[in-house]
């Protein structure tokens, strides 16, 4: 199949490459031939520390100064630099991760679970769009890949994120930094480290990034997409010499504000079909003599019923976290952990969907045209608790991992419809509707795991997990408007709420419902020798059920959708070679979805409806490459080829999806780069050039495949002077260096495509200090 030759091709290609991966080099360590060796990054993916190269879970690594280098502040910056991973987002509170195919698109219902995980110091992030704070002074970052249903706090069926904070040490350190770039950015970052007592360490970091938008609004003449952060951690760590007790408490905060996010409406693939919004800005560029730029748009401000004046598109998020990490060391029995985290937050987001509408300041109305803002409101709380024993290492051939965990959510949601439309024919939709939806989930786990290491380089483990959902809530609908502008009279007998929901009317319900499930694994490890690492899994993840955001009516409020399932079969090898300068980690898996959760825009309503597809199948192969050539030079590279798709799957709206992709799933990606350092003068080793290639196949926006993105590439560099000697750096930084234009999301309306676009060419200078 295409697919698959593709696989074969770009494998071989890699493979001849000899490139590497995103691991730094460590400069201490010299191969026996001479040349540098790869370092090896430690992780915590599987709840005990150990190299990625023996760790039998398919993960990459990205350390901190990685993340620094290549300038990766938010969780699209990491798409382009990991195997496997891609990035969509309809806005930025419905942020949408895909790992092997697998992602959560539009779930943004106060009780739907998240199918890749996000964790933050073990702490797991349950609305990751409302706490997606910018990653800075951070030590690593795992990507863990496939499900992950034993052993982290979460099931998570597509994979998980989990950021490890830079923690408190007892040696005085300190760092300063400063960037500024086009469109205005400047970020302004840095820590403090060090004792406070002989028993009590503490860090302080921060970090303020302030841009202008990339977007213009020329209706009000606004910047879109701009940046104002600030965010901060405050960190204390208790460690008595030669005591048995560790803790670490972590303190943060996030605030951000913008003027909201751009949309625009690009004709769709059928040319005999063009979307009254692309129509729309046709006219519009022809009054103004050139044509509307992708960059403009002209989103309609809505104004509620009972406003004077209209309400502006802007989004504000704050949110606050503490977490506590308890060891307690045991002797040679067990070390016990605890990690106790709380999480709180608001956000508010408002948006025009189309980007332009009737009002549009110009007098244009396209046949079918119409203003659909969307007002979110969002106020969460939330509590984890985890336990666990983790056995010491010892003389025994049996190691073993025992744990229980607890979260508890509060989600309160208030979304805002606001719809003008100017045809008789489109009524239905016109007018305001209002949703409160507030949420409570209940979910506990009991889990274990027990390795046996039956010979010395055979080691057989398994685990298993018993997580149990509660899931319940009341929604209320109102039909607050059946008219606009267009129809002042309000006589509009029906609702996009339902056929029967007269304006004025409302409803309340309760839903609730309960889900309990096994989720074992079983693997096999193999290791020959110290460079030498296979393994071979089964297991089976599980993501919980639950409830429509906005639904249409009591029936859709308390019939929600069922949990999805999937087993996973998966072969792994890591290998070292050429005195450990060569490093190839890959694995090919197989996964079989069940009742697959699909969320899907309905053209009717304009609503979200989910869908539970009845199967899906994935098949692929990964592919990471590290290389230090010289000890100058080092190089890398990554690829991840897909098979997808869906199983007897029709639709809400009855359209059979049978037989093709899964949606927003590159069929392929792959990334290339590498880093020279140079002498400058006296300087040794001071100029470091370093640049990424990532590149993304072709992928369709929804299960029809009717509307598809093409394949594009993105190229990230960095060239940076820091003399050996010196406290200080300079850099100059580019990313998307080509200006190459892309799209973050898409959603079909009427003919159009209408669609977020990405970030264009940014650059900058950094100047940055350490004391």
């Amino acid at each position: 199949m295409k697919l698959i030759k593709q696989g074969t091709a770009l494998a071989i290609v890699l493979a001849a490459a000899c490139a590497g991966g995103a691991h730094a080099q460590d400069d201490g360590e010299r191969a026996e031939g001479g040349g540098p060796a790869l370092d090896v990054i430690q992780i915590t993916a599987q709840r005990r520390e150990a190299s990625v190269q023996d760790s039998s879970v398919a993960v990459s690594a990205i350390t901190g100064e990685n993340l620094e280098d290549d300038r990766i502040f938010s969780f699209e910056d990491l798409a382009d630099s990991v195997t496997s991973l891609s990035f969509t987002a309809l806005s930025p509170l419905d942020q949408e991760f895909n790992i092997r195919g697998i992602t959560n698109t539009r779930l943004d219902s106060p009780s739907a679970d998240q199918s890749v995980g996000i964790f933050v110091d073990e702490v797991y992030i349950g609305r990751s769009g409302l706490f997606n704070s910018d990653m800075f002074d951070i030590e690593r970052v795992e990507v863990i890949r496939g499900p992950q249903g034993v052993l982290l706090g979460r099931n998570v069926v597509g994979g998980a994120i989990n950021i490890i904070t830079a923690s408190p040490t007892f040696e005085e350190s300190g760092a300063m930094s400063v960037s500024v770039g086009n469109y205005d950015e400047v970020v302004t970052r840095g820590h403090l480290n060090g004792p406070l007592t002989d028993t009590l360490a503490g860090r302080i970091s921060f970090q303020s990034r302030n841009r202008s938008g990339f977007n213009h609004d020329i209706l009000h003449d606004r910047e879109l997409d701009n940046i104002e952060s600030l965010q901060a951690r405050a960190q204390l760590l208790y460690q008595p010499r030669g005591g048995d007790l560790t803790a670490r408490l972590v303190l943060d905060y996030m605030n951000d504000e913008s003027n909201g996010f751009h949309s625009v409406a690009i004709n769709g693939p059928d040319p005999a079909t063009q979307g009254p919004w692309s129509a729309a800005r046709e006219t519009i560029g022809q009054l103004r003599g050139r044509p509307l730029d992708l960059r403009e748009s002209l989103p309609e401000h809505p104004r509620y019923a009972g406003d004077v004046n209209e309400t502006t598109q802007a989004l504000r998020r704050e949110a606050w976290g503490a977490t506590l990490d308890i060891d307690f060391d045991l002797g040679d029995f067990a070390t016990f952990t605890s990690v106790t985290g709380y999480r709180e937050g608001q956000a508010y987001n408002i948006y025009d969907q189309s980007g332009i509408g009737p009002d549009n300041g110009y007098g244009v109305i396209a046949p079918l045209l119409f203003s659909f803002p969307v007002n979110e409101t969002e106020e969460i709380s939330q509590f984890t608790q985890e336990f666990r024993l983790v056995s010491q290492p010892g003389d025994s051939a049996f190691d073993w991992i025992l744990g229980a965990y607890l979260q508890h959510d509060n989600v309160k949601k208030y979304d805002r419809f606001w719809a003008e439309v100017p045809f008789p024919a489109l009524v239905t939709l016109s007018g305001e509707s209002h949703w409160f939806n507030a949420a409570q989930t209940e979910s506990y786990a009991v889990f274990g795991q027990l390795g046996w290491q039956m010979t010395d380089t055979v080691r057989l483990v398994g685990g298993l997990r018993f997580t149990s959902d509660d899931k319940s809530g009341t929604v209320t609908g109102a039909n607050v408007e059946g008219g606009d502008q267009f129809n002042p009279t309000d006589i509009v007998p029906v609702s996009p709420l339902d056929p029967s929901f007269v304006e004025g009317m409302s409803f309340t319900t309760d839903y609730g419902q309960s889900w309990e499930e096994l989720t074992p694994q079983l693997t096999v490890e193999y290791a020959p020798t110290e460079d030498l690492f296979f393994y071979a899994t089964w297991s089976r993840g599980y993501k919980g059920g639950g409830f429509e955001d906005d639904p249409a009516n009591p029936a859709a409020a308390q019939a929600g959708y069922d949990p999805e399932t999937v087993e996973n079969i998966e072969l792994g090898a890591k290998i070292d070679f050429l005195d450990r300068r060569a490093r190839l980690n890959m694995a090919a898996f197989s996964m079989d979805y069940q009742d697959l959760q699909v969320t899907q825009t309905d053209d009717g309503c304009l609503c979200n409806i989910t869908d539970n597809a009845a199967d899906a199948e994935i098949f692929g192969a990964e592919f990471e490459l590290t290389f230090a050539a010289t000890e100058r030079l080092t190089l890398w590279a990554g690829a991840t080829v897909l098979e997808t798709e869906y199983i007897d799957f029709v639709d809400g709206n009855g359209l059979d999806n049978s037989g093709n992709q899964l949606q927003r799933t590159p069929d392929y990606q792959f990334n290339a780069g590498g880093e020279l350092v140079l002498d400058v003068g006296q300087y040794a080793d001071a100029l470091s050039i370093r640049a990424n290639y990532t590149h993304q196949g072709e992928m369709y926006w929804a299960p029809d495949n009717f509307q598809y993105e093409e394949a594009y590439g993105l190229l990230n560099g960095r060239i940076a002077f820091a003399p050996r000697d010196a406290n200080w750096s300079v850099s100059v930084w580019g990313r998307n260096i080509t200006d190459e234009i892309y799209r973050t999301n898409v959603i079909a309306f009427f003919g159009d495509e209408v669609s977020r676009l990405g970030a264009p060419r940014t650059y900058g200078f950094e100047f940055g200090m350490e004391f």
